[in-house]
């Protein structure tokens, strides 16, 4: 084989593992109105954070609304271990705080303060 080709199927190779491995980043800003579309866009972060295996219930009776903000808590669960995540939306749609706790991934906790 030559060289060229070496290369040529080098760089495809590089270019699809790159493709694989990147993923588009989530939109933090969402729909603005009422706590149901808080949960549903707290939800769909975690999700988008969280590997592909994992699941997350929203905890409807720990989460709530104050005059600025939504406080949305999830529970997390995968094949090995549970968890919890919260997510705080403010009455505009974004999200400006998230935490995950309990839930680990490859030895690495996801966990942010």
């Amino acid at each position: 084989m030559s060289v060229y080709k070496f290369l040529v199927i080098l760089l495809t190779c590089f270019i699809l593992a790159s493709c694989r491995l990147y993923k588009e980043q989530y939109e933090m800003q969402g729909k603005a109105g009422d706590i149901g579309d808080a949960m549903e866009h707290c939800r769909g972060y975690i999700k988008y954070v969280l590997p592909a295996d994992a699941y997350v219930y929203i905890d409807t009776a720990s989460s709530r609304e104050t005059n600025e903000h939504f406080d949305i808590f999830l529970d997390l669960q995968d094949n090995d271990q549970e968890g919890y995540a919260q997510c705080r939306v403010n009455k505009r749609g974004l999200i400006t705080y998230h935490a995950i706790r309990e839930f680990t991934l490859k030895a690495q906790s996801f966990s942010e303060e």
